[in-house]
């Protein structure tokens, strides 16, 4: 099997890292920052084939690689910036990746695109995959709303040319080679023995799920749509403490952190998030695919070590 990944982020790496054992892997990128370049020639090396290539520059090179793979998982994405490159990122470049994998579809090379997006905006309790696709979504946020339109994008591709499509919407993810700066925040915190005791609490997927979750959903034909997630949702402070014991901090200050107070510090686009608090997602293909899917709290603690380690090497910063 011949894996594409586009996007080299936290996930990509952690899947991967985790489809080499299964085939061969190949991960492109647009740019190295200090993070991204640990990635790929420290954590993927010898696994992964990690090229350069821009998508909306390197339509050939786009339409070569996908040609030659059997799953292409889009990984590229934006959670924060302005309206446009959110839109680039969320909406145009998903919909070049759908329109190629179409045309090669069509010259007789069978394959499977898998998109991971994102919430779009639905809450509630055990919130169920609409029917038909995106009936009664309602998104508010400029992510939310462009995510939508990328997801609105690959699907209708997907009808035209009739190639299989699996569209992932994971909820909190995280894993050990985690840089996004709520899990920096999170160990700003934890190295100092500061344990915030908060109210909130997500429905979490870590970043190996979704790679067992990818391999298992090679060969599927067809169309659909699912929430990634776990079943039980985590209770934000647990993370704090995994971190904590994760870099052997012992002594620890417990501290009470109201809701409104934690709100007025957080960044703008992570509290957009926070409505997703006080909602449960349905795990029930999640659960088909994955054997295990409970919260793996190695994977936060391994997480605090390996950005203590990009602390030392002066590499720590938000991805």
């Amino acid at each position: 099997m011949k894996y594409l990944l586009l996007g080299l982020g936290f996930v990509s790496t952690h899947v991967a890292e985790y489809l080499s054992k299964f085939g061969e892997v190949k991960v492109t990128y647009k740019s190295l920052n200090p993070v991204k370049r640990i990635y790929a020639e420290d954590i993927l090396k010898g696994k992964a084939d990690v090229i350069k290539l821009d998508p909306l520059q390197d339509k050939e090179k786009l339409k070569e690689e996908i040609s030659s793979s059997d799953v292409i998982v889009n990984f590229i994405g934006e959670i924060q910036g302005s309206e446009e490159s959110l839109r680039v990122a969320n909406v145009e470049i998903p919909k070049l990746i759908a329109q190629t994998v179409g045309e090669t579809y069509n010259e007789g090379k069978k394959k499977i695109l898998i998109h991971f997006s994102g919430l779009l905006g639905k809450t509630g309790n055990n919130v169920k995959p609409e029917e038909p696709h995106l009936q009664g979504i309602n998104p508010s946020t400029p992510f939310e709303k462009t995510k939508y339109e990328g997801e609105k994008e690959v699907y209708q591709i997907s009808q035209k040319y009739d190639f299989p499509l699996v569209i992932l919407r994971p909820t909190l993810v995280y894993g050990r080679y985690s840089a996004h700066i709520q899990f920096i925040t999170m160990y700003n915190f934890a190295k100092k023995g500061i344990i915030p005791r908060l109210s909130f609490q997500f429905n979490t997927i870590s970043a190996y799920y979704i790679a067992e979750m990818i391999k298992n959903l090679s060969d599927f034909k067809g169309r659909k749509y699912f929430y990634a997630t776990e079943c039980s949702p985590v209770n934000v402070t647990r993370f704090f403490e995994l971190m904590a014991k994760g870099l052997g901090i012992n002594k620890q200050i417990h501290l009470y952190v109201p809701e409104f107070l934690a709100k007025l510090v957080l960044p703008s686009y992570i509290k957009s998030l926070l409505k997703y608090t006080k909602s449960t997602y349905d795990c029930t293909e999640s659960k088909n695919l994955v054997n295990n899917l409970t919260f793996d709290e190695n994977e936060v603690i391994n997480n605090a070590i390996f950005l203590r380690r990009l602390e030392k090497e002066k590499s720590l910063i938000p991805t």
